[in-house]
């Protein structure tokens, strides 16, 4: 109905997140949406470029820099974030959505730092770190336990643990207690992430609650990406 009244532009948007979320649930190549193997997505591009629809453009970028970013697929992330905001030079208003794009961005650009150890990226997630707190001061239900995730990242990276650990805590607490599922996941992995590379048995813990709660968000091929590159 929306193609019959020429609703192209929603049409388009929301076939976007039907394929996300296909790829989250039953998908075998966890980069596929934007990896250049997706002929559906390469061809809404197209169509996007073509009708300079920089609002679909921008989202086709966003929907798949945060794919990437679940599935580890840092670089690739980090690619199409560059894409996207090159395409926002030309838009009058960035989408925004109460702060979950600097969240993610800041996700990225601290994946990136830790893997690159290039200063930009530390600086870049600094950024983003500080936009999202102007987003808790209005929406902290939807907002705190972002920051508190994004301030774990920061204190790992700069060897801060303790510091770190009790910022992971309270990421997942909150997350879990404003029912963000997808984001108390994230957080529980990241936490895993860490006590694995400071030698902590805790790791398995945080990774099991992790994979409990992507099948809990119905995220069953995100939960099976988990296990299958678990070193043990």
């Amino acid at each position: 109905k929306m193609v019959e009244y020429k609703q192209i532009g929603f049409h388009n948007l929301i076939r976007q997140m039907q394929l996300v979320v296909s790829y989250l649930l039953i998908s075998n190549d966890s980069s596929s949406l934007l990896s250049g193997q997706n002929t559906e997505i390469k061809d809404l591009l197209d169509q996007a470029t073509k009708g300079n629809d920089t609002f679909a453009i921008c989202h086709v970028y966003i929907f798949g820099y945060i794919e990437a970013y679940i599935f580890g697929e840092y670089e690739l992330a980090a690619n199409m974030i560059e894409k996207r905001q090159e395409v926002e030079k030309a838009m009058s208003r960035r989408s925004l959505y109460f702060g979950m794009i600097d969240f993610y961005d800041g996700l990225v650009f601290l994946a990136m730092a830790r893997k690159t150890n290039d200063d930009k990226w530390t600086l870049r997630a600094e950024k983003a770190l500080s936009k999202l707190e102007s987003f808790v001061q209005i929406g902290k239900a939807n907002c705190e336990h972002k920051l508190f995730l994004l301030q774990a990242e920061t204190k790992s990276l700069l060897g801060e643990n303790e510091d770190a650990i009790g910022k992971y805590e309270s990421a997942i607490a909150v997350a879990g207690k404003n029912r963000f599922i997808h984001e108390q996941a994230i957080a529980s992995e990241r936490a895993g992430d860490f006590f694995l590379r400071n030698g902590d048995s805790r790791a398995s813990q945080y990774y099991g609650n992790s994979n409990t709660l992507y099948l809990q968000w119905g995220a069953q091929c995100k939960a099976d990406h988990l296990c299958k590159n678990l070193p043990f």
